[in-house]
């Protein structure tokens, strides 16, 4: 291994390690140590200490040197522009390495795609892409990854289902972040049937959701009060062999609660601690919230003997919702009674009661 290599490796694991200092100062010290940096040290330098106007003055010191930078440099330069959104810069470096007939790559236009978004510049981002076809590279997973993901950000969800189709004629096959952006996408507008559609055709497509996909549609489905529709994917997950969480059942008692089937959710509270998973503060303050609002305030109590049993502390959204159901309590020394055994949830109740 030469010297150059050798003091490069250091100068990466160090920059690594968060030393960029010492990193800067092995560099500089180099030349006198009979070492001369390569093109590949210089990259590893501008790259790792990740300040454009240092990358610059790197440059520089490298041309002067004899070195050319080439596509790596540049896209290590453009990459730190894009991420603090100076997309003008990066625009204006773009320019230059075509400029100097260093010929841009698949990575130098998904960068920039992705800061296009980024500012809110989608038309931008759209026309880099068609460019990258232009050039005949071949646009990748991260390309259409990042243009599905603009896409969904924006609400443009046709466009997305768009590349999807366009990357897959490709030859891109997509993965699992690729179906995940646009199930959450399509489920955050309530587009349901659609949402479920790209799901089916991710399972269809041989790509094996995991549990946070399937919570993913699950929670919207619950949240608006489609709980059928998230009981059956709930099915579908234990027959592809992937096991409910607290997050998968904690969006059904949301669901069962919205609904007013309150009973039905106490039951699927006592089944997720059969299945040996442990209901959370949110699991206890979905049920408690309907309880109170149902007006079943000794039902809501009895569920706060239970969650204090089990060793669930109180939050703030548990002292909120027993401080709204005072007003409307006919026993309210009794909901305080219970409460006084959490210590500083007393106060805050006595205040807001007190207020009243």
């Amino acid at each position: 291994m030469s010297g150059s290599v050798f003091k490069t490796l250091l100068i990466d694991g160090l920059c690594k390690n968060g030393d960029v200092i010492a990193a800067l100062e092995l560099f500089e010290e180099m030349p006198s140590h009979g070492v001369v940096p390569d093109l590949y040290t210089y990259n590893t330098v501008i790259h790792r200490q990740g300040d454009t106007h240092n990358g610059l003055r790197l440059i520089d010191k490298m041309v002067a040197k004899g070195f050319v930078p080439n596509v790596y440099t540049y896209n290590i330069l453009i990459h730190n522009l894009c991420s603090h959104g100076n997309m003008h810069s990066a625009s204006s470096m773009f320019e230059e390495m075509n400029k100097k007939g260093v010929d841009p790559d698949v990575t130098t236009y998904n960068t920039l795609i992705l800061g296009s978004f980024g500012v809110g510049d989608p038309h931008k981002a759209f026309q880099l892409y068609k460019e990258l076809l232009d050039r005949g590279l071949q646009a990748n997973l991260s390309t259409y990854n990042t243009l599905i993901h603009g896409c969904c950000k924006e609400g443009s969800f046709s466009r997305a289902s768009e590349f999807l189709e366009e990357m897959i004629a490709r030859g891109v096959m997509p993965n699992v972040a690729t179906y995940t952006c646009l199930i959450h996408g399509l489920s955050a507008v309530c587009e349901w049937s659609n949402a479920i559609e790209i799901f089916r055709k991710m399972v269809s497509r041989g790509i094996s959701p995991d549990v946070v996909n399937f919570n993913a549609l699950i929670d919207s489905l619950g949240k608006h009060g489609l709980i059928s529709e998230a009981e059956k994917l709930v099915g579908l997950m234990e027959e592809r062999g992937e096991k409910p969480d607290v997050v998968t059942f904690n969006s059904l008692l949301y669901g069962y609660v919205l609904e007013g089937r309150l009973d039905e959710a106490t039951v699927l509270l006592d089944t997720m601690t059969q299945k040996c998973i442990e209901p959370d503060q949110y699991s206890y303050n979905t049920l408690i919230n309907g309880f109170c609002k149902s007006g079943r305030i000794n039902d809501a109590l009895q569920m706060v003997e239970k969650m204090m049993n089990r060793g669930v502390k109180p939050d703030d959204a548990f002292f909120d919702i027993f401080a709204n159901a005072l007003s409307n309590c006919d026993n309210p020394d009794e909901v305080k009674h219970i409460i006084s055994k959490m210590g500083g949830g007393r106060s805050h109740l006595e205040e807001t009661n007190d207020s009243e």
